[in-house]
């Protein structure tokens, strides 16, 4: 009855440990950003894949005028960014304005998550 009993005991911790990851195992940067500009006709995407690799595109009058991909990598609070193609680096962080979730460079807020 006792090995009945501690082998139920041990495949319910199992299962317990072993449940999908959730939102929490993820970074917070990992999903899809939109430009938050007040001008309509020009748009910015960002996406952030947990592979550490990403997208980025910029559209004018709903005309792709720039695709590029990037990888990411986390440096203590912030976020280095290396755009393909020599398109350069650059530092976000993840700030809070009026209960969005802003991805920010400096002090400009360049978009909010989808």
């Amino acid at each position: 009855m006792k090995k009945l009993f501690l082998f139920f005991a041990l495949a319910a911790t199992v299962a317990f440990t072993s449940c999908s990851k959730d939102e929490d195992d993820f970074d917070a940067i990992v999903g899809t950003w939109l430009s938050d500009s007040s001008n309509t006709t020009n748009e910015a995407q960002w996406v952030f894949k947990t592979d550490l690799s990403g997208e980025y595109k910029e559209m004018t009058n709903d005309e792709l005028v720039l695709e590029t991909t990037f990888t990411w990598m986390k440096s203590e609070d912030s976020y280095i960014v290396e755009f393909a193609d020599d398109e350069g680096t650059d530092t976000y962080t993840i700030g809070k304005v009026l209960g969005n979730t802003t991805l920010m460079e400096g002090d400009n807020i360049l978009a909010t998550k989808e």
